[in-house]
């Protein structure tokens, strides 16, 4: 339609035509760099893991086991972590494995690893069953402010 427009059009009208048309199309590319279209995220801490499940193996009835994840920050400003609360997933055979939890270091430099450290203890009479875990975090990386991931283990006798 644009082109049988042109066509028709005198000279005059022509260039008329293909000014608004470049002005709208550079106008659009404009609103949509200022907007954030293709611009990299905004500098700050990068909270990373590697998954959004973790399996930490097996723990014998009555034992009491220290696990870890390791987490890293790959943003290029300190990563302050928090573990804000563990709780039963919904298809947990137990919910109760978790005696303590811990982020160490609770602040990172970028470029820096710590872990997510875990205390777990299989109950007695909870032999052969599953526990899962929801860890949620809390920290100052402005693109995940939160995040939920799920740990995984097998009580054993």
């Amino acid at each position: 339609m644009l082109a049988e427009s042109l066509r028709l059009a005198s000279p005059r009208r022509r260039r008329w035509l293909l000014a608004a048309v470049l002005t709208l199309v550079l106008g659009t590319a404009l609103l949509a760099t200022a907007c954030g279209g293709d611009q990299a995220p905004p500098g700050g801490p990068r909270l990373a893991m590697d998954g959004d499940s973790f399996k930490l193996g097996d723990i014998g009835v009555a034992q009491t086991v220290q696990r870890s994840i390791e987490f890293r920050n790959e943003g290029d400003a300190p990563l302050t972590v928090s573990i804000v609360k563990v709780r039963p997933a919904p298809d947990a055979d137990c919910g109760c494995g978790v005696e303590g939890f811990q982020a160490r270091p609770g602040t990172l430099e970028p470029g820096g690893r710590g872990e997510l450290v875990f205390k777990l203890r299989a109950p007695e009479g909870m032999e052969r069953m599953q526990d899962k875990m929801l860890v949620e975090l809390e920290s100052n990386d402005p693109t995940k402010p939160s995040l939920t991931f799920t740990l995984i283990f097998n009580m054993s006798p």
